[in-house]
């Protein structure tokens, strides 16, 4: 099999997140131990929010009994641990009022661990939290050359060895999640042997080979052997052992590619079922990851189109027959008896697109800046209306800071009349109440919700939409949240009720980092989200793609891709009939 071959199979296997901080190893001048051993004893912390700890160290980490002095004039005392309050403690809040009990990772819980929503909802202190007042950078040892601790505002850890300001050699990485991944690194990523620890499944980790943060598995050889192990493997039906025993094929060949029907397993314990074609994924297949969660329906060029079957298919000659893909069912579809108007069609659209991957203080996320790229490239194709450049602007990491991001929505939208659309589209991290740009440095430089507000509010256009994919969990091994509807989202309401005539989709991801990048190398959201302003989501076939139509597209296929593990939400106050794109 042709090398090249080999490589279009492989690019298509579900692939874990990478890991790739690039580290900027210096905390703020604010930020630094002023009395006393903040190693391993007592001693006093400036954090670089300004905020006080006096208490008690483990190496080099905020553990054990002490009080911390927040800026906004409340204090905690009480019992830490990595970072967090945790255990037994006392908050009290900058109107005078207190509260004595159990904390969790900085937040107030029940006897049984259980956060307190309600009552974070009702403290305007506890709500605004992001996270960000605790300390964070180097913690201890020497994080440019040699072992050292480096620590990220929202609580994950690195502790092992550095090379040139980069993971290098053996080493753990600590999710804030409670995930961690413990062996080689190189340049940043995990390299060699490793093992990744979930949470979610304590008994069964993921142990074997790593390449440059891609989970390879234990090898697959059979016998010391590569390549076509058995049968035919260019024009009939074989077994084909991949290099390095990544992955296995069995099934039919066509032209030296796997073509027709055939099932691969991968060494990191994935498995496809399916219709080939040319070497990927293309008809109708099943994607079986190693946690067990399911993908099935139908593909095309090694990408998911969605469980519905597509026009003009056609199933392969060798594929098994299907007893429910064979018994006619009749779909009723109940049509409303009155369609509703199309919507009216925009003038102009004013966009301004944001990724940003390369964080130094937060995990850095894999897939957001090609996910911004692809939805610049969007915007500038036929499909998105060629825009010209005075009507889009792009900051993908070192250009998007939080001056560069206020500035060019200012500049953008403030050129928009008063039937266009203006559109901002971010893809990074976020924490409560802020979105964060490349300089955010552990606690300054948020891009806050109400500045985003502020803009679409002093905008003369008609249509007014943002589209978020904060909280990214496209970073190596993301942080996963199993809330049912994240903090972050409490905040994108808190948005919509200021910004009059604006619809807010977002994408709530819940647990979806191994399903990210499943055939598609980019998030799902930002993946559907495309294919719907494309088209697709124009269910009425009127040309032109509503913000309804949008979101039960994008909400529909995200579920059906992650097994309903992810599930995007639309907030604001908005006509369902907004039109957010035409249909070329």
């Amino acid at each position: 099999m042709a090398p090249h071959n080999t490589h279009r199979l492989l690019r298509i296997a579900l692939l874990t997140a990478v890991l790739t901080p690039l580290l900027s190893l210096l905390t703020p001048a604010t930020a630094q131990c002023i009395q006393g051993d903040c190693k391993n004893g007592k001693g006093t912390y400036q954090y670089p929010s300004g905020a006080k700890y006096v208490g008690e160290f483990k190496n080099g980490e905020i553990n054990g009994v002490g009080v911390c002095y927040y800026t906004n004039g409340s204090k905690y005392s009480g019992e830490w641990r990595a970072r967090f309050p945790e255990g037994k403690g006392t908050k009290t809040y900058a109107d005078g009022t207190k509260r004595t009990g159990a904390w969790a990772k900085g937040k107030p819980v029940d006897e049984q661990g259980r956060v307190l929503e309600e009552y974070i909802v009702k403290n305007k202190e506890e709500q605004q939290d992001d996270g960000t007042n605790i300390q964070s950078g180097c913690l201890s040892g020497d994080c440019k050359t040699g072992p050292g601790v480096f620590a990220y505002a929202d609580g994950s850890k690195y502790e092992g060895h550095f090379a040139n300001g980069k993971f290098e050699g053996q080493g753990t990485f600590q999710f804030s999640n409670g995930d961690r991944y413990v062996g080689e690194f190189r340049e940043n990523y995990p390299d060699g042997r490793g093992t990744r620890y979930l949470k979610s499944m304590p008994d069964q980790p993921q142990q074997g080979d790593w390449k440059q943060g891609e989970f390879l598995g234990s090898s697959l050889v059979e016998g010391g052997k590569v390549g076509c192990i058995q049968g035919d493997c260019d024009s009939g039906k074989g077994t084909y052992v991949f290099k390095e025993g990544a992955a296995k094929y069995v099934g039919s060949f066509d032209d030296g590619q796997p073509d027709g029907f055939g099932i691969c397993t991968f060494a990191n314990g994935d498995r496809y079922r399916g219709e080939w074609s040319e070497g990927a994924f293309d008809g109708k297949g099943t994607l079986t990851l190693r946690d067990g969660t399911t993908v099935s329906g139908y593909w095309r060029g090694g990408e998911y189109i969605g469980k519905d079957q597509p026009e003009n298919y056609e199933p392969v000659a060798d594929a098994p027959a299907d007893p429910v893909a064979t018994e006619k069912v009749e779909k009723v579809v109940e049509k409303p008896a009155t369609p509703p108007p199309p919507a009216e069609p925009l003038a102009k659209v004013w966009a301004v697109v944001v990724g940003v991957a390369s964080y130094d203080h937060m995990p850095a996320l894999r897939y957001t800046d090609d996910d911004a790229y692809r939805f610049y490239a969007f915007l500038k194709g036929l499909e998105g209306g060629a825009l010209p450049d005075e009507q889009v602007r792009v900051l993908i990491d070192e250009d998007a800071t939080r001056e560069s991001i206020l500035t060019n929505l200012q500049e953008v939208f403030g050129m928009a009349g008063p039937n266009d659309l203006v559109l901002f589209y971010f893809s990074g991290h976020g924490l409560n109440g802020s979105f964060l740009p490349i300089d955010f440095d552990g606690f300054n430089h948020k891009l806050t919700h109400e500045e985003i507000a502020a803009e679409f509010n002093k905008c003369k256009a008609k249509y007014r939409l943002l589209l978020a994919d904060a909280c990214h969990s496209g970073s190596i091994f993301a942080m996963r949240s199993g809330d049912p509807e994240p903090a972050l989202v409490q905040f994108y309401k808190n948005l919509s009720k200021s910004v009059s005539g604006t619809a807010l989709i977002m994408s709530s991801k819940a647990d979806e980092t191994s399903l990210e990048s499943a055939g598609l190398r980019q998030g799902v959201f930002s993946h559907f989200l495309i294919r719907g302003l494309k088209g697709e989501a124009d269910t009425d076939k009127n040309k032109t793609v509503s913000v309804e139509e949008l979101y039960e597209y994008v909400s529909k296929n995200v579920r059906d891709y992650t097994g309903n593990r992810q599930s995007p939400v639309i907030k604001g106050t908005y006509d369902p009939a907004m039109p957010v794109s035409l249909v070329r």
